[in-house]
C-alpha cells in the first residue's frame, strides 16, 4: 500500500502538525514519512543499536529486563490457560531474554530477529531458538498459541502484514501481546514532537488504542486487555538516554555515573506505553 494511503483503513495520508510524520484523514493513525529497504532496516539494527546507541548496553542490563519481562508474563498468562501453553513465537526477540523467561512456561517457545548480533548470541549464550530474517518470509512449523511482540510492531514497515500472517497462523483462541507507544496519551500529546517516543527511522509507525484496535479487528483478533505498561529501567539507562543520546552530555554523564547513584533499578510507568493482548476470535 502507498505511503499516502493508511495501512489500517485505506484513506488518504497528509503530513501532520508532527515534524516528519504522515496522519491519516479518517482514522487518525500516524506513520513516518519515510520508506526503507531491508538493508537499511538491518543496518539500524546493528550491534550498535544495542550498545551505545539505543540502548546504553543491552546485554548488560539482562537482570533489568528480565526482571521486566516477569512481569508482562505474568499478566500474558492469565490470557492463556495451561492447556494452551504449548508454542510460543516472538517476533523482534533480540538477545532472547524473555524467551529465557517464558520456557519454562510453554513446551516450545521459538523467537525470530534480523538483528544478526543478537540472534548469534540467543541461540549460543542463552540457549533459546531464534530465527534470523524477516518474519514476513518466515515459514512456522506448524500453527502456535501466543505470539509476542514487544515494543516491535512500531519498528516494522508493515506491521499490518506482520498481524495478518500472525492471525494465520495462530491457533483459533490462541492470543498475539503488543506493547507499543501510544500517540494519544496524555504525555505524548503534551510532549508533541518531543515525547521520547518519536524517533525515525527505527520507529515507524505511532498508535493510539483506537487505532491499534482497529489494526487487531481487521484481522480477526479481538482485545481482550488493554493497560498502559510501566516498566523497570536501570538509572544508568535512562542517564545515558537523556544525557548521551539526546543531549550529547557525555562529560556529565561520566561524572554522575562515577558517583554510582546509576546503579539502582526503578519501576516508572508514564502511561504512553500501551500492552495489548487480543485473542483470535474467527
Amino acid at each position: 500500500m502507498s505511503k499516502s494511503r493508511c495501512l489500517i483503513c485505506g484513506a488518504s495520508q497528509q503530513p501532520s502538525r508532527l515534524p516528519g510524520l504522515l496522519r491519516c484523514q479518517s482514522c487518525g493513525f500516524v506513520t513516518a514519512n519515510i520508506t526503507l529497504s531491508d538493508n537499511e532496516l538491518r543496518r539500524i539494527y546493528s550491534e550498535k543499536y544495542f550498545k551505545g546507541e539505543e540502548y546504553r548496553d543491552y546485554i548488560d542490563e539482562r537482570p533489568t529486563i528480565e526482571k521486566h519481562f516477569r512481569l508482562r508474563l505474568r499478566t500474558l498468562l492469565r490470557f492463556v490457560p495451561p492447556s494452551r501453553r504449548i508454542r510460543l513465537l516472538e517476533i523482534g526477540s533480540a538477545y532472547g531474554f524473555f524467551l529465557c523467561v517464558a520456557k519454562d512456561h510453554f513446551a516450545e517457545v521459538q523467537g525470530i530477529d534480523i538483528a544478526e548480533a543478537a540472534v548469534q548470541y540467543a541461540n549460543e549464550e542463552v540457549r533459546v531458538p531464534v530465527a534470523l530474517g524477516d518474519f514476513l518470509k518466515y515459514q512456522p512449523l506448524g500453527s502456535f498459541d501466543v505470539a509476542c511482540l514487544w515494543d516491535t510492531i512500531e519498528h516494522v514497515p508493515a506491521p499490518h502484514l506482520y498481524l495478518e500472517k500472525v492471525a494465520r497462523h495462530l491457533n483459533p483462541g490462541g492470543v498475539v501481546a503488543i506493547t507499543t507507544g501510544d500517540i494519544g496519551s496524555l504525555v505524548a500529546r503534551l510532549r508533541g514532537p518531543k515525547w521520547r517516543q518519536i524517533h525515525p527511522p527505527s520507529h515507524l509507525h505511532y498508535f493510539s488504542r483506537h487505532t491499534l484496535t482497529r489494526l487487531l479487528s481487521n484481522y480477526g483478533l479481538t482485545v481482550r486487555y488493554g493497560r498502559y505498561d510501566g516498566m523497570y529501567r536501570r538509572l544508568d539507562m535512562i542517564a545515558h538516554i537523556i544525557l548521551r543520546v539526546r543531549h550529547q552530555q557525555h562529560r556529565l554523564y561520566r561524572f554522575i555515573k562515577k558517583t554510582g547513584l546509576l546503579e539502582h533499578d526503578i519501576y516508572l510507568n508514564l502511561r504512553d506505553i500501551m500492552f495489548v493482548i487480543a485473542e483470535k476470535t474467527h
